[in-house]
Formats: C-alpha cells, structure tokens, sequence
C-alpha cells in the first residue's frame, strides 16, 4: 500500500506503465494516492480451476479475495486493517461472510528493529502466494491462514529474522489458523542476488502437535533467470492415539523472464509427510505464467500433474488467476 511498494510494482514488476499509473485509484486523489500517512488499497483476487481425472472431472470458480485496506502509518508507529469476503467452501458449495483478513499495530524500534501485533501471516519458509506449493497446501500454510501473532523482526541489509509467537484465531469456527505456538525464521542475502534462509516451527491445536524445520533459498544465476526452493522435515504427534508421523515435503520453482513482467516457470514438488500410509507420498511437476502487464494487474495460468505414488492415480489441474487491485 505504502508509495514505495507502488513505485516498485511499475519500475520492477510491470511490462508497461504510465508516469502516476501506479497509485491508489489511478492517482485520482494526490492527496491521499500518495500519502506517506494514509494509506489504501482494494483487492480483487479470482480464480477458475479445473481438475480432472480417471474417475470425474470438476470445475470451481472462486472468489479468493475482495478486500478493502487501509492503514496509518507514522515514523514510529502504525495500524493497519482490512475488510472484505471471506469464502467458505464444504465441498461444492460455497457461502461467504463478512471478515478482517488481517489487522495489526506496528511500532518501529529502530529503523531495523520492530515488533508487530494483532492478526497477519505467520512469515516461514519462501512464503510464496501460491498455495498449490506442497511447502504451503501440506504444512497449513496456505488459504486463509492468518491467525493472531505477536513478532519481532530485524531487517537489515544482508540479514533478516523473524521471531513469532501465535495464538490460533481464538475459537473462530470458519478459520483453517487453529495452532497455537512459536516459529522463527533468519535469511541472509549475498552476491546481490541470492537469498538463503532457515525457518522452526512448534505448534500444537486440539488434535496434534508438530515440530517443523526447513531451508530455502532464492537464487538468480542470470538477469533472467532464478530459481526458489524448499525443503522441510516435519515430526507430528497425534493427541488422541499418541502416533508418530514424520516425514518430508519440498517445493521448487524455476523461472524464466524474457522480457520484464512476463515470468515463465517450471515446477516440481515432493511429499511423504507419513510413511506408514501408502497414500502419503505425493508428487507433482507443473508448468505455468504469470504476467503484469501493467500495475494494478496480475494474471497467472498454470498447469500441474499430479500423483499419488504408490497408488499410480493421476490427476491434472489447469488454473487462472486475475488479480487487481487499485
């Protein structure tokens, strides 16, 4: 939302775009569109899904976010909150509510320092938007998963940290961010271009406990080409009967950009977060694009197979996302 974040959506992201093209509402108020102190922003994220295998072919189209954002922010200091639709999905059907997506005070330590509260993403691993990555969709990371967290972070020029305490959605029946528990998170950037990172997690809920860590990185071998990976090794006990699972998942992405806001990439994700079961071991290998052609838009079209190993059952899910946001 911040000026900054939209200068760069048109100087890094976008193929083309106007001279004030990238501030709310098209710059149409100067006196709030670039403020440093009133900040706001709209989100409209859509997605069409079409998964299809052996035995049935289905086809979603969901609403995944329609939000409002607005925030204060000071020299020290500052609130943010968001309103928008949250949708509710039990199988096929699908209702929706209204709901903060996210909604915290900040305060500014030192210009690197700074601890934050109230309800957000919890930050571990890559934190890629893309919730089909198994690192997000297998280890309740993924839709609508902020819950209420207390942070502290330190950003600096080559070293980041994020220390997080999280206590689940306070009983909130619609939320998928049950887990109450501690994660921690340290990157450090090298070369200009490269990003590698550690991330912990304990957390527990009503049914199971589980420890989480991983590693990832983000590196740029070309101006146009980089790739992003994971690995994370999960121990998870379940209450009820006391079993033991342990296991892994890992997500890559390698990417190609020919001309800037176009990004082509390859996919390949890895999962066996229990072996005792024989369905456990899942693997995926997919293709897609994404383009900002312009700022305020995004588009995203991709392609993944899908397999259970040991079963030999395939499946295939095609996907386009629009996003806009003013």
């Amino acid at each position: 939302m911040t000026p900054y974040g939209r200068e760069l959506s048109k100087a890094a992201l976008s193929t083309w775009g106007g001279k004030t093209e990238q501030y709310f509402a098209y710059n149409a108020i100067p006196s709030i569109s670039k403020s440093e102190r009133i900040l706001v922003g709209a989100y409209i994220r859509g997605l069409q899904a079409f998964k299809t295998d052996n035995t049935a072919n289905e086809a979603r189209a969901i609403l995944m976010q329609a939000d409002l954002d607005t925030a204060y922010n000071s020299q020290y200091w500052a609130i943010a909150g968001s309103l928008g639709r949250q949708e509710l999905r039990k199988g096929l059907e699908s209702d929706s509510r209204l709901f903060s997506r996210r909604h915290y005070a900040l305060y500014r330590i030192t210009p690197n320092n700074q601890i934050r509260a109230g309800k957000f993403l919890k930050f571990y691993g890559l934190n890629d938007p893309n919730h089909q990555m198994y690192v997000r969709r297998f280890l309740n990371f993924g839709f609508d998963s902020e819950s209420y967290n207390f942070e502290y972070s330190y950003q600096g020029e080559t070293i980041s940290t994020f220390a997080t305490a999280f206590f689940g959605n306070f009983k909130d029946p619609f939320s998928l961010a049950k887990e109450e528990g501690v994660s921690f998170s340290a990157s450090y950037f090298f070369y200009d271009k490269q990003k590698l990172g550690i991330s912990l997690l304990r957390a527990s809920d009503d049914n199971s406990k589980r420890n989480v860590s991983g590693i990832w990185g983000v590196f740029s071998y070309h101006p146009q080409f980089f790739s992003m990976h994971e690995f994370d090794l999960q121990y998870k006990s379940i209450k009820t009967n006391n079993q033991k699972q342990s296991g892994f998942v890992t997500s890559n992405k390698f990417n190609y950009e020919p001309i800037k806001g176009l990004i082509s990439f390859l996919s390949y994700d890895l999962a066996n977060l229990n072996p005792t079961i024989i369905s456990s071991k899942k693997s995926a290998y997919g293709a897609g694009l994404q383009f900002f052609p312009r700022p305020h838009f995004e588009i995203l079209t991709a392609w993944q197979k899908e397999e259970i190993v040991k079963l030999k059952a395939k499946s295939d899910l095609y996907s386009l996302m629009f996003h806009f946001y003013l």
